[in-house]
């Protein structure tokens, strides 16, 4: 802007210039130039003022002409790269403002492909841990029973407790088939806890070798 009213003022100058009116004439003391016509002597006066006249005829339009080819030209070539410079910037906007709408349905689109994904696992995982949570139940209750529990041979106790215990899914499916079997069916572990406690509260007969007064 301040490089156009620069070029603006200088039109203006050159052309206050060009319609100002210098006078010459010639006299025995030389040459003389004077831009006040009343200052000219009256015998020159005719003279001066037709080739004066003639002169800015001639002149004045290729001083125009010439303005208008050196001075306006730059002025259209700066107003035309100010509007290139414009237009660039708003393509550059455009672009940057369509990339990223690119990348936010990008964004959106691996989120949506990854919750997708992990729904089935999520499902399969809960699945699993029920089914963990089951066998963990149902081992702890295989142990409880062992414990509990009395065997025709003593020893087969401590063989099911270390099997179940370290082999635990294999341990608890030989247990139910075959351990099952091996228990005491007469009587169950607290059953025969119970029997011993009412032999020793029960009154003994006095004939027993080992009775006691």
């Amino acid at each position: 802007m301040p490089r156009i009213v620069l070029i603006l003022y200088t039109l203006v100058c050159l052309a206050s210039v060009a319609s100002a009116e210098v006078y010459k004439w010639e006299d025995a003391n030389g040459v003389h130039l004077t831009d006040n016509a009343s200052s000219v002597p009256e015998k020159y006066r005719e003279k001066v003022y037709a080739e004066t006249s003639e002169q800015i005829r001639a002149t004045t339009p290729k001083v125009g002409t010439g303005i208008s080819k050196l001075n306006i030209t730059p002025v259209l070539n700066q107003i035309n790269q100010v509007g290139a410079y414009q237009a660039t910037l708003e393509q550059q906007r455009q672009s940057s403002e369509a990339m990223r709408q690119q990348q936010v349905r990008s964004l959106a689109a691996s989120t949506r492909n990854l919750d997708n994904a992990l729904q089935p696992l999520a499902r399969f995982m809960a699945i699993w841990l029920m089914v963990g949570f089951f066998i963990f139940i149902s081992w702890v209750a295989t142990i409880i029973d062992i414990v509990r529990s009395e065997f025709v041979t003593p020893s087969n106790k401590t063989v099911w407790m270390l099997l179940v215990l370290f082999l635990p899914l294999l341990g608890m499916l030989l247990y139910y088939l075959f351990g099952l079997s091996q228990k005491c069916k007469s009587i169950s572990y607290e059953d025969k806890h119970q029997a011993e406690l009412l032999a020793r509260l029960k009154p003994r007969d006095p004939k027993d070798k080992d009775f006691i007064f």
